[in-house]
């Protein structure tokens, strides 16, 4: 069985082409689309520019439930639009500090369904992020602007990340929560959201963004979307959700997992800049999985590494041998 691993610790010949003043462009041979790589941060992109909604999505989205008081805490962290909903693994009040995880979950609307979340999932999709808090991390369950019943608008992969961090912030202020060992993690929407938090900010120890797309203008234009695209679709407010274009900004361990059904070609030509520019980026397709089955493995092995992450630095490696456990493991 053949794996595909991309990143710095390999990398193979795919079409990038540079431009000598635009500079570096990906093409997404998926959809035919192409975005030309930033020579700015994220960060600095965004500065000046104000996002314009001009839709509003999940205004009937409901307050969420009550968890089991054993499995989830219903909290709220406080960010710049003011409190946001959250579920946090009780304090175990064994004075010791633990390693985190800020679980991002998949899809649109936010946790109004919360009970997914402490239910028995199907392996095959299991998408309630549950296998950190059964392996004894702290984990943290956020929903974002716009949803359930939060202030402000839903903006689609930008001001959620602003929340992201303000989430962080709230975590690592938290008595039983080691703040030099919060990790970020999330699937499909929320992969996408792991991706551009990475290159958002550097306050996580490490990043792991299971099913992201490469470029939001890509997947809209590209296939069926689920929810209404709330934004003005100009090509700046595109850009600037685009986890391809910035994917220089990244410089924190960061993770890409996605099933060989699902994978985006995408990713084979952003491996040739990641390799080229020594992004801490590693990319990898896993046979015999899809958008779903890998999430259960996958999350289970990110679990037992971050338990043994106990260095200064973060140590995590995943090696051939870890992917082909998780790809035999799909059921």
């Amino acid at each position: 069985m053949s794996f595909f691993r991309y990143g710095l610790l390999a990398g193979i010949l795919f079409s990038v082409t540079a431009c000598n003043e635009a500079g570096e462009t990906i093409a997404i041979p998926d959809t035919g689309h192409q975005v030309t790589v930033s020579e700015q941060t994220l960060r600095d992109a965004r500065k000046g520019f104000t996002t314009h909604i001009i839709e509003k999505s999940f205004t009937d989205s409901g307050n969420l439930v009550t968890p089991p008081k054993d499995v989830y805490v219903l909290t709220s962290y406080p960010t710049k639009l003011g409190n946001m909903a959250a579920y946090v693994t009780p304090d175990p009040h064994d004075g010791k500090r633990h390693p985190a995880v800020i679980w991002i979950t998949g899809g649109y609307g936010g946790l109004s369904d919360g009970e997914f979340h402490w239910q028995q999932q199907p392996r095959e999709n299991d998408q309630s992020g549950s296998a950190f808090r059964k392996a004894g991390l702290v984990e943290m369950l956020p929903s974002f602007r716009g949803e359930d019943n939060n202030p402000g608008s839903y903006e689609m992969f930008y001001g959620e990340l602003d929340d992201i961090d303000a989430a962080y912030d709230w975590l690592a202020r938290q008595p039983w929560v080691d703040p030099e060992r919060i990790y970020l993690a999330g699937h499909s929407t929320g992969g996408t959201r792991v991706l551009l938090a990475s290159e958002y900010s550097n306050k996580f120890r490490a990043y792991f963004s299971l099913g992201a797309v490469p470029d939001l203008k890509a997947r809209v234009e590209g296939g069926n979307m689920m929810v209404p695209v709330p934004f003005e679709k100009t090509d700046n407010e595109y850009r600037l959700r685009s986890p391809a274009t910035f994917i220089k900004s990244i410089k924190k361990p960061t993770w890409y997992f996605e099933g060989a059904a699902e994978y985006w070609k995408a990713f084979d030509n952003i491996a040739v800049v990641v390799k080229k520019e020594k992004i801490p980026l590693i990319i990898n397709k896993i046979p015999n999985g899809d958008h779903f089955s890998i999430i259960a493995p996958v999350t289970e092995m990110i679990a037992q590494k971050i338990l043994k992450d106990t260095g200064e630095k973060c140590n995590i490696v995943f090696s051939e041998d870890d992917l082909k456990q998780i790809s035999s493991e799909i059921e």
